[in-house]
């Protein structure tokens, strides 16, 4: 596994727990779909979160896939996105500790990667693959509104 996908796998074992399980007082989210391409090109593995506005509403996020598609989750797996106007965050990060570990030897790349995660400093080892101001939900400039009885397909064609 790679130093990337285990950053992956952290922060979306993170989200799953974060919304595991369907709150009450919550209408039932509706689907939601779209692309994330990056001058021109599908962006594979770049995960894209649509942030709830002030009204207290509910988060949801998504990675896309090889062809930039992406479906959201709200509570449970591509069940989409809750009614109500959002602010969209995307980003895609690469590890700055270089090729595969090795599970039975995991050798200095593991180490410090553990030492980055145990003090909250993991975004040290990474570095933005897509432009951080789309990460950014002060500086994206992404949103979107989300429409119960709508289709709910969002095309984003970042730049730089």
């Amino acid at each position: 596994m790679t130093n990337s996908n285990v950053f992956a796998f952290i922060a979306m074992g993170v989200i799953t727990l974060a919304g595991c399980s369907r709150g009450n007082g919550f209408p039932p989210p509706v689907p939601v779909s779209g692309s994330v391409s990056y001058q021109g090109k599908p962006v594979d593995g770049a995960s894209i979160t649509f942030l709830a506005g002030d009204g207290g509403g509910r988060s949801a996020s998504g990675t896309t896939d090889s062809q930039g598609a992406f479906q959201l989750t709200t509570f449970s797996t591509s069940d989409g996105a809750l009614p109500g106007d959002y602010t969209v965050t995307i980003a895609k990060m690469e590890s700055k500790i270089g090729g595969d570990m090795d599970a039975s030897n995991p050798g200095a790349d593991y180490n410090q990667m553990m030492a980055a995660a145990g003090s909250n400093n993991l975004a040290k080892l990474q570095k933005a693959i897509l432009p951080e101001k789309y990460a950014d939900a002060t500086k994206s400039g992404l949103k979107r509104s989300v429409v119960d009885g709508q289709a709910n397909e969002f095309a984003f064609e970042l730049g730089d």
